[in-house]
């Protein structure tokens, strides 16, 4: 296998995708064309390499190594395809925002070139040199892709600037809670292996729990309780609407359902015992965070519709062919 890697890598480094090929070819050759815009092969295999490793890294020890011949589709496509068909979509991202610039009166100042050109320096110090080869990149190239990233990030930015989305207020407004967890589920190593918790420790727990519940009642103040417990209480917000919030929503039940400075009783959940305190009807800065994430999320669901109307009235012109040549088999775990 270390032989064939090598010979992999040394092919690379002659030329991209080829026996015999020079580097000029790699930028010669076209995977495909965008609005007339050529792709090259080099930028191609660019793109596949470097998002081959990721999936690798995430998914190579639970599929194992044919895991780019496993069909994910019922139309035969395999994760080989699905990883190509992404790539390609990630490239003409950035082509289709870039064609826009000029209209956005968007470029990259001098400030946002320096930082590029920091984090090419980056890019490069942190991959080996035997991947890099493969991906065929060196830091002028990183440097000239993670600029077209940049400044497809600004068109983004500049098409939807003017954007203000319609939303309902009571869908921003947030009231104010602080809770705390008990957890019932072990306790947790370095290395990330759950001990879990005896019979009687788990009976600590919940005594713990109501003795924190009586203590905060008694003081109106669940984070002071907390605190002199010694435990960690979190201060956050929540909405008074069922499906705007990512927090256990057994214990948000039970918040929604208190007046403005009750405790509850103390709350079971997969995770362990709940406690919550409604402190106020308007958490300013909570409302405040809320409504600017709506709002971007708004400009963001706004810009894929600018983007798929780019797209869909845009020209891709694909080479078959030249795209076939980087072909996708387990190479790179070798080189991660």
């Amino acid at each position: 296998m270390g032989g064939k890697i090598l010979t992999a890598v040394l092919m690379i480094c002659l030329g991209l995708c080829g026996c015999g090929k020079s580097a000029a070819d790699g930028e010669a050759k076209t995977a495909f064309t965008i609005n007339g815009e050529a792709v090259s092969l080099k930028e191609w295999n660019f793109y596949v390499r470097m998002n081959q490793m990721q999936w690798e890294k995430a998914n190579l020890e639970s599929l194992g190594d044919d895991m780019w011949s496993i069909e994910v589709e019922e139309d035969k496509t395999t994760m080989a395809d699905a990883l190509k068909e992404e790539v390609m979509e990630i490239i003409c991202r950035i082509h289709l925002a870039n064609q826009h610039a000029e209209e956005y009166a968007v470029a990259l100042d001098e400030d946002r070139l320096q930082e590029t050109k920091q984090r090419a320096e980056e890019f490069m110090g942190a991959y080996n040199k035997e991947l890099l080869a493969f991906a065929g990149a060196d830091e002028s190239y990183v440097f000239d892709r993670l600029c077209e990233k940049e400044l497809s990030l600004l068109v983004e930015e500049a098409a939807t600037a003017s954007y203000e989305p319609d939303i309902p207020e009571e869908d921003i407004v947030r009231e104010g809670i602080c809770y705390v967890l008990i957890s019932t589920t072990g306790v947790r190593d370095d290395d990330g292996t759950v001990t879990p918790f005896t019979e009687e420790e788990l009976k600590e727990k919940e005594e713990q729990a109501r003795r924190l519940c009586e203590e905060a009642r008694a003081s109106g103040d669940l984070e002071a309780a907390a605190d002199a417990e010694g435990l960690m209480p979190v201060v956050s917000s929540m909405s008074m609407k069922e499906g705007l919030d990512t927090k256990d929503p057994v214990m948000l039940k039970e918040a929604r359902a208190l007046k403005v400075g009750e405790i509850s009783d103390v709350i079971r959940s997969e995770d362990g015992w709940f406690l919550v305190q409604h402190t106020s009807s308007y958490d300013e800065e909570g409302t405040e965070f809320w409504r600017e994430y709506l709002t971007d999320q708004a400009r963001g669901e706004e810009y894929e519709r600018i983007y798929e109307g780019w797209k869909s009235s845009a020209r891709i012109e694909p080479d078959q062919e030249v795209m076939d040549e980087v072909d996708v088999k387990i190479v790179l775990k070798e080189l991660l």
